[in-house]
């Protein structure tokens, strides 16, 4: 049978698993550990539901979300649009991505090393 067909299958004749509200669907998925967080820093709008085992995250904007890892000094940026979510299941966070790869590729936060002149004195002046 080939990937179509299955597909096909699948859309026509949903499972009870696939109707079930725990079933995470996505294009990619970040899982970390929640006992190795610090801390979790999203800079935009978002929807917090709470559940029964945790919380769901649903970005109402673009930004990246950045997850400060305690036990390795470490940080996990990642890019997310509109729509993603962050849910926290028992011991797990899953960083949910929505959209196809190449959506993330063209909403990189840019670094002051990437902007233009013009663009770094509009935004922050000199003073001499």
């Amino acid at each position: 049978m080939s990937e179509k067909e299955l597909m096909e299958k699948v859309e026509n004749n949903p499972t009870a698993e696939a109707r079930d509200e725990n079933t995470i669907e996505a294009e990619s998925v970040t899982i970390v550990n929640v006992d190795q967080i610090q801390s979790i820093d999203i800079s935009t709008k978002f929807r917090r539901q709470v559940k029964e085992n945790g919380w769901v995250l649903t970005l109402l904007q673009p930004c990246k979300a950045t997850v400060n890892l305690s036990t390795s000094i470490r940080k996990v940026e990642v890019p997310l649009l509109e729509g993603d979510q962050l849910i926290k299941e028992q011991e797990d966070l899953f960083i949910v991505r929505k959209q196809a790869a190449d959506q993330y590729r063209n909403h990189r936060s840019s670094s002051p090393l990437a902007k233009s002149r013009d663009e770094l004195v509009q935004k922050s002046p000199e003073t001499i």
